[in-house]
């Protein structure tokens, strides 16, 4: 043996120790608890399972008893009901053997079952009880049937000589049927009777047993119940109660702690795992303590940062919309300080036109001054929409409309000024006319300006106007083979105001998109811009689409062909 090899003993040692350290762990005594109560709930069961299997012997044994007690009972009765029908039968002139079938038949069953419940009762009990039973019942049961088959046959016999035509064969009948019945019964009687006594010892023994089995039971189970009562109280004080002791240390420490008392330690007691995890706790809580303190920090630091920006955010709310008030009021300001010169001086032209000029010249120059005006005065009326769509105060009457009437009205309404720029307005024949809910006049406004709009961007050329429905409701294009939209220009056409670095001076105030994709989108609509510049091999136009909800499911042509 090396020197570095441990002796047996040192090894015996080391085992010993680290069982009890095992032991002492929180695994170690949960195990132990757990194979407390499986070896006590298994001897419990292997109690019980033997416990059953006795009180069911005993209880085969006098249910076996009883009915055989029934069977001999059932057997002695219907017995005397094959005597009646016997007496009966030879009291009779017709002497009709069949009337004895039914009743014969019904002591043959009874003799079978109490056979069947003999053999059953042989089965279940030992080899020597058993040979003792089967040979005192079996010997009263083959008695009994002996008898009943020798009174079968003389009864039978007494109604065949019975029925012989000489005179007085019928009383002869009767009277050796009542000779048979009186024999018989002093034979099966006494038979049936010791049978019957034999049965009811047999109950009586096996209630006996039952008997016993329960004064055995009573003491042994109250000795089974304290011993598991006291077993339970001693695996409680050694491992459940200290386990939940400390579990509820945990818990409180833990309620504390979320209670905001990050100052909170544990007492470390043990070195099993709760004792680590004591360990641990502690630890976490004095991180959490640190992170605390960092936090409240950072918190205080935060709230400065907020406080200044929303100083600085309250500032410059207050300026924007200062701003905005001013921007309004100027849009208020101007459309009503333009509005009243202006239909004074549309008042002055219609009534001097309405009068014979002096010349022709004359005429015609207030001819342009009322075209002029009422060019500024539309110029006016966009910027005081403009201004109310943006407070609220525009409010819109929805109605069913057509899309071809309003295609139409617009149309008319800048066919002069298209006629003027050598523009020719197309509506494209459709079979379908998209009806959708909508304010006419509003509507009619949209379609008008974007045409007016075409209008002036062509030079010559086509605008087209066309209806339909789409996958989205219906469909509403103008299209124009004008100068086409910058493609810079092109992502702000919608923005108010904004009217693109290639706009000339006096074009116009930028509001016209703008307004109209309210004034679409205030109708639960969309409107889209497709445009494209002069390019070699390209040719420049623009494609407004307006799709809005249709009123009615458009029908499909030509359905099911």
């Amino acid at each position: 043996m090396s020197a570095s090899s441990p002796t047996p003993a040192v090894t015996a040692r080391r085992r010993l120790a680290a069982a009890r350290s095992w032991l002492r762990s929180l695994r170690g005594r949960l195990a132990v608890l757990v194979a407390s109560v499986v070896v006590t709930t298994g001897a419990a069961a292997v109690v019980l399972a033997w416990t059953l299997s006795i009180a069911n012997q005993h209880v085969a044994a006098l249910s076996s008893a009883q009915r055989r007690l029934e069977d001999l009972s059932t057997a002695s009765s219907r017995v005397g009901d094959y005597a009646l029908a016997a007496l009966q039968t030879t009291e009779s002139h017709e002497l009709q053997s069949d009337r004895l079938s039914l009743p014969r038949k019904r002591i043959q069953e009874a003799f079978e079952r109490f056979g069947q419940d003999i053999i059953e009762e042989v089965r279940r009990r030992g080899e020597e009880e058993a040979s003792a039973i089967a040979a005192s019942r079996g010997r009263a049961l083959a008695r009994m049937k002996s008898d009943f088959g020798l009174l079968d046959r003389q009864v039978m016999q007494a109604i065949r000589e019975g029925r012989e035509p000489r005179e007085g064969a019928q009383q002869a009948a009767e009277e050796k049927v009542r000779a048979s019945l009186d024999l018989f019964g002093g034979g099966f009687g006494p038979t049936i009777a010791q049978a019957i006594d034999n049965e009811r010892v047999a109950a009586r023994s096996a209630d006996a047993d039952m008997a016993r089995l329960r004064s055995k039971l009573a003491p042994m189970s109250t000795l089974a119940l304290g011993i598991a009562a006291l077993i339970a109280f001693l695996l409680y004080r050694w491992i459940v109660s200290p386990l939940l002791s400390r579990i509820s240390e945990v818990a409180g420490a833990a309620r504390e702690i979320a209670q905001g008392h990050t100052d909170v330690r544990l007492a470390v007691r043990g070195h099993d795992e709760l004792g680590l995890l004591t360990t641990r706790f502690n630890r976490m809580a004095l991180h959490l303590s640190r992170r605390e303190r960092r936090l409240l920090l950072a918190q205080s630091r935060l709230q400065e940062i907020v406080d200044a920006r929303t100083v600085e955010l309250r500032s410059a709310n207050e300026r924007l919309s200062d701003i905005d008030i001013a921007r309004r009021r100027f849009f208020t300001d101007v459309s009503h300080e333009l509005r009243t010169p202006l239909t004074v001086i549309l008042g002055e032209v219609d009534v001097t036109l309405r009068g014979k000029p002096a010349s022709e010249d004359l005429a015609q120059a207030l001819v342009t001054i009322r075209a002029r005006a009422r060019r500024l005065h539309r110029r006016v009326e966009d910027l005081l929409r403009v201004a109310r769509s943006e407070n609220g105060q525009l409010d819109l009457e929805f109605e069913p409309v057509s899309l071809v009437a309003i295609v139409e009205q617009a149309r008319d309404g800048v066919s002069a000024a298209a006629k003027a720029r050598s523009v020719t307005i197309v509506v494209e024949p459709s079979t379908e006319d998209p009806v959708v809910e909508a304010d006419a006049e509003w509507l009619r406004q949209v379609v008008e300006g974007l045409v007016a709009n075409a209008v002036r961007h062509s030079s010559g050329g086509h605008i087209r106007l066309a209806v339909g429905y789409g996958p989205d409701g219906a469909v509403l294009k103008v299209s124009d083979d004008g100068e086409g939209i910058p493609e810079a220009d092109l992502p702000h056409v919608f923005e108010r105001f904004y009217r693109g670095v290639s706009e000339k001076e006096g074009s116009g105030f930028g509001i016209g998109l703008a307004l109209a994709r309210w004034i679409v989108e205030r109708h639960n609509g969309a409107i889209t811009i497709d445009s494209r510049t002069a390019a070699p091999g390209r040719k420049p136009g623009t494609i407004v689409t307006i799709t809005l909800p249709s009123l009615t499911p458009r029908l499909a042509i030509g359905a099911g062909s």
